[in-house]
């Protein structure tokens, strides 16, 4: 090969990528062209409503949405003195004390997957609820394909803060993972920044559950605000939705997503309100004796055991026939108080119930009579009645026998006693 050959090829190697030639280069100066956005990206934003938002990583559609002072949840109203009532944050977290924060430095998050956890899972949208001046706004961020994830979490990582309270439903477990992995995956950040994170999911299932059972968002929504949803789309269809935008553009069912995913926020508000009055109320805002029931039991959890009485007094007026378990734990809440002849009262109506309830009830009792009153008549009376049920387990069946030996020996030495005088 000829050197002017060799010379001219090194000299084309030597170009930047992009350059034509040498005499293109010095006749006009490079230009850097915005990075063309697909048109159907646009068509995306248009049929949803939203507003698409383009960065240096790519873009993503923006939804706002507002629920004014005065929108009705249900059988609930968003008022101007709830958003204004501090959120004690001892209504959902046993180690916090009495601090309280202001809905306003509150962020609640939802998201929508394309799966259920793992290194495929990508969220597709995320709903991030707050306060403002005008009421409650929902900013939902969703991005028209996977290559744009970085720029959603981009724009959505900024309005974090370490000052901020995220609130959830299964997100401890869920939807803060999921977006911690993204984040990190995209190389955005390493982790969320907030101060304090309370997931309704946990507080709920404390309150609500041994009244309800089920305690997933709609049926709470039911059965404590009234609100019926109309045509919501099943969970489970959530992610073939967003493939269908994928593989074919269609965008039939995406409405559905995005106004079941904004029901959930504002669900999630209402959620939160409800639980911290319950805890604020000391149970007054309650109507049904098995919530007071579990409410008493978050205070004993947290040891604020006065408030354990107020409680027991609202669900007496609510309830005759208090559940054996509940009357049961009323009576050791009194003891613990020293109020023991409260506590008597209680145990003596469960005596005769062939239940472990009875069985621990009538144990309680033999104690009492044993080591506080020292009538050993009794103490025995009630450690036989205990001894009648038949489903002692086996460790409690050697203590009752023990007691129940010791009682005749203490009663036989005290007779023994009596006839020498």
């Amino acid at each position: 090969m000829a050197r002017t050959q060799l010379t001219d090829q090194l000299n084309r190697l030597k170009r930047h990528p992009g350059e034509s030639s040498a005499a293109v280069s010095m006749s006009m100066p490079m230009l850097k062209s915005k990075p063309k956005i697909p048109s159907r990206y646009l068509d995306f934003a248009e049929a949803l409503g939203g507003k698409l938002i383009t960065n240096k990583a790519g873009s993503y559609c923006l939804i706002r949405t507002v629920f004014p002072i005065g929108y009705r949840h249900g059988s609930y109203e968003l008022t101007t003195s709830e958003i204004n009532s501090p959120l004690p944050l001892a209504a959902f977290d046993s180690n916090c004390n009495s601090e309280t924060i202001d809905f306003g430095s509150v962020l609640f998050i939802d998201t929508e997957t394309t799966g259920l956890g793992g290194t495929g899972a990508v969220a597709f949208l995320i709903g991030a609820g707050r306060i403002i001046d005008e009421g409650f706004e929902v900013l939902q961020y969703i991005i028209p394909d996977y290559s744009d994830e970085t720029a959603m979490l981009e724009d959505l990582n900024s309005i974090f803060s370490d000052e901020l309270t995220v609130i959830t439903f299964n997100g401890k477990s869920f939807d803060l993972p999921l977006l911690t992995d993204r984040l990190i995956i995209n190389r955005v950040g390493r982790k969320l920044s907030f101060k304090h994170h309370l997931d309704l999911l946990h507080a709920s299932r404390r309150l609500f559950k041994r009244r309800l059972q089920s305690c997933t968002l709609t049926n709470l929504e039911r059965e404590l605000f009234e609100f019926n949803r109309t045509d919501d789309i099943p969970g489970y269809l959530v992610p073939s939705v967003y493939f269908d935008w994928l593989n074919s553009e269609d965008l039939s069912m995406m409405n559905a997503v995005i106004e079941h995913n904004r029901l959930d926020i504002v669900s999630l508000f209402f959620l939160a309100r409800l639980i911290s009055e319950a805890y604020s109320t000391t149970g007054d805002s309650l109507k049904y004796s098995e919530d007071l029931h579990s409410l008493s039991k978050w205070y004993d959890r947290r040891r604020e055991r006065e408030k354990i009485e107020v409680v027991y007094s609202q669900a007496e007026r609510l309830s005759e026939n208090m559940s054996a378990e509940a009357v049961l734990f009323y009576a050791r809440s009194f003891k613990r108080l020293r109020k023991f002849d409260e506590s008597i009262e209680l145990l003596s109506k469960l005596t005769l119930e062939n239940s472990k309830h009875g069985f621990l009830a009538n144990i309680e009792l033999a104690v009492h009579y044993e080591h506080r009153l020292k009538d050993l008549h009794k103490a025995l009376e009630h450690a036989a009645q205990a001894g009648k049920y038949r489903e002692i387990p086996a460790s409690q069946k050697v203590n009752l026998r023990k007691r129940v030996e010791r009682l005749k020996l203490k009663l036989k030495k005290s007779k023994l006693t009596a006839d020498k005088f």
